[in-house]
């Protein structure tokens, strides 16, 4: 009798262990994953930052261009003729360029195919240009935003040169040559002439 009570104490005491293990093991993997998951959001607020500065930057250029009389209008300034990606569909068809169907590294990588880090559809108003400065003064390559415009009615119908989408995207990436993607975040914002001032 007394050896069986022995024995009842010993699987307690292996349930309690294994108890406080699973405990142990759940608070180590919360505590670790709170810094990855702030670092994330972090990154993500950098790359909306990003977007904004490239929306207030283009904003500036195309007031100066509508000022200036080298634009009248945004016809012919869109991005799309090329690859057709403002369109959502082709012949009856989904296009797969359609740049709301692809994702903002498939749509920089789709201006700049050939990864020369310099445009290869027309209209481009910025691509890839940084917005913040290193310690040392030099513009940043982690921090860029690219920016076009894409014709808001494209498939509906009419085209009206006195509005369009602006589309601002912004990138944050790792390293100090920032080859690693580490977070993008993409504005929309349509934009219209009233006078000559967008």
């Amino acid at each position: 009798m007394k050896r069986a009570e022995r024995g009842s104490g010993l699987i307690v005491i292996i349930v309690v262990i294994a108890f406080l293990l699973t405990i142990g093991v759940m608070v180590v993997t919360v505590t670790s994953t709170g810094p990855k998951v702030s670092g994330n959001v972090r990154s993500q607020e950098e790359a909306f930052n990003a977007a904004e500065a490239g929306f207030d930057a283009s904003r500036i250029q195309m007031e100066n261009l509508f000022l200036n009389g080298t634009w009248a209008s945004f016809d012919g300034h869109c991005l799309g003729q090329v690859e057709k990606i403002d369109m959502p569909t082709l012949d009856g068809a989904f296009n797969p360029f359609y740049f709301r169907s692809l994702s903002d590294e498939e749509l920089i990588g789709l201006i700049d195919p050939d990864g020369d880090g310099l445009p290869n559809l027309p209209n481009t108003i910025f691509f890839q240009q940084p917005f913040t400065k290193t310690s040392a003064g030099a513009d940043d390559p982690r921090y860029t935003y690219t920016t076009f415009l894409i014709n808001d009615e494209a498939g509906a119908g009419s085209y009206d040169p006195s509005d369009v989408l602006l589309v601002t995207i912004g990138v944050v990436r790792a390293g100090t040559a920032g080859t690693r993607v580490l977070a993008t975040s993409r504005l929309e914002i349509v934009i219209a002439v009233e006078g000559t001032n967008p």
